[in-house]
């Protein structure tokens, strides 16, 4: 015997299936964080939002978030670091050929050549993401207590900045620069002239004056600055 209440059930649409629900919006989470990796707007080496932030931010459980950062790892473009957290996974340089081995003062001629360029780009298109980076860099060159560590922070800022431009064009040359770098083992001719606390203390004045300079949106500064830091580095390892 049906009764009204019967009635009532049986005319409300079906229960959504629950498994097929959370495959659905696992997918969607999956290709929002791969297209942001691919795209720049997580950029490698970043630290990606907590499981719990992710849920929120994305609306959907933790355990579809967890999938999906299982799946991310499983492809290698993220790692998990216990204690740390994740975190987009770095590319791979191949190592220089002989023939790709530049000079520091090529590579700096043709930093000087585009990298002032850059600002306009990088200003109109940064996101918080790049912000972070810009700062991350900063705090580490001041840190740096090596010159490989110091070289590091120094190319990661400038990367960082590139990277903003969202060229990958631009962004594939930076990194070409730092592998020629890398694969010098950082050195420049006639070595340090300076002990590095001094360098240092240059470098992360100079270098934190373009953030601030890009923060502001200041092209003609940003530019300016950006030209007169490569020039004074130009000068200093060609002996002018």
């Amino acid at each position: 015997m049906r009764t009204a209440a019967t009635s009532e059930l049986a005319s409300q649409p079906p229960t959504p299936n629950i498994r097929a629900r959370s495959e659905a919006e696992g997918g969607a989470l999956y290709a929002r964080i791969k297209s942001a990796i691919a795209e720049g707007r997580f950029i490698p080496g970043a630290r990606l939002p907590t499981e719990r932030a992710l849920s929120a931010q994305y609306r959907v459980a933790r355990n579809t978030v967890r999938k999906t950062m299982v799946k991310l790892v499983s492809e290698g473009l993220i790692v998990r670091e216990i204690g740390r957290g994740t975190f987009v996974a770095k590319r791979r340089q191949p190592a220089p050929s002989r023939e790709a081995e530049f000079s520091l003062p090529e590579l700096l001629e043709a930093r000087l050549l585009f990298e002032p360029a850059l600002v306009e780009l990088v200003i109109d298109r940064a996101g918080e993401q790049d912000w972070v980076a810009f700062d991350s860099a900063l705090e580490a060159m001041r840190a740096a207590d090596t010159w490989v560590a110091f070289k590091e922070a120094k190319y990661a800022l400038h990367f960082a900045i590139a990277h903003a431009s969202r060229n990958r064009f631009v962004v594939r040359m930076f990194e070409q620069i730092i592998a020629s770098r890398r694969a010098a083992g950082w050195g420049r001719p006639g070595g340090h002239p300076a002990p590095l606390a001094l360098v240092r203390e240059t470098a992360c004045r100079d270098n934190a004056a373009i953030v601030a300079a890009l923060r502001a949106r200041d092209v003609p500064r940003a530019r300016a600055l950006m030209h007169d830091h490569l020039v004074h580095t130009l000068s200093s390892v060609s002996g002018a």
